[in-house]
């Protein structure tokens, strides 16, 4: 705990590393606003809160020893992301005088927008594995645990909505460049299809082991 700023730039660059969690604030940020995309960024964070406890337990050595159950997790994750790549894909192009006022759209509820951002942190093994390799460095094992985990999560839980908020904030500078709905549908087309990559690439980690 001596060496939390560590902790802090580690955790920080992880985040902002482009992921699926970055790219629903993104689309989230450009297709309706930046205070409609909070909801997903509030969702992703609670969703990597949920994973911190799920690595800090026995849950966590399960998934990340088991075969079996990385494998469950990573086709359930892959299914998800693959259904929100397509529904992006899919999404009707907004022009700038829609996109630019959210009194003019039928913006998805906030608990559906929550539910995105969640369920795309929760669906994803990899932050699992992260967690349970970045903790034991930073807690001192003369010390209370629970304490020291508390704090490390609420750290890293804090840092995703500020770089999420950066993320979209920085989206919502350049909205107004994006004139035509042609430009909102290269965005969703773009979107959609890198969360099917994001999906392609889980399916691949289940089956490349298999072709060797």
């Amino acid at each position: 705990m001596s060496q939390i700023y560590l902790y802090i730039l580690i955790a920080s660059l992880t985040i902002a590393s482009p992921g699926p969690g970055v790219l629903l604030t993104l689309t989230n940020t450009l297709n309706y606003s930046l205070r409609s995309a909070l909801a997903g960024i509030i969702g992703v964070a609670a969703g990597m809160g949920v994973i911190s406890i799920i690595a800090a337990s026995s849950l966590g050595i399960i998934i990340t020893t088991s075969q079996f159950a990385l494998i469950v997790v990573k086709i359930v994750g892959a299914a998800y992301l693959a259904y929100l790549g397509v529904k992006l894909f899919r999404s009707t192009p907004k022009k700038m005088s829609e996109a630019g006022s959210e009194g003019s759209l039928i913006l998805p509820s906030k608990s559906s927008r929550f539910r995105q951002g969640f369920f795309v942190s929760l669906l994803n093994p990899k932050p699992i594995v992260f967690f349970m390799a970045l903790f034991p460095q930073f807690i001192n094992a003369e010390k209370p645990f629970i304490s020291q985990f508390c704090i490390l999560s609420v750290i890293f839980c804090v840092l995703v909505v500020i770089i999420h908020f950066i993320y979209g904030a920085s989206a919502s500078s350049v909205k107004k460049k994006l004139a035509t709905g042609r430009a909102f549908s290269y965005l969703n087309k773009t979107g959609g299809s890198v969360f099917m990559v994001f999906a392609i690439g889980l399916i691949g980690s289940v089956i490349t082991p298999y072709m060797h």
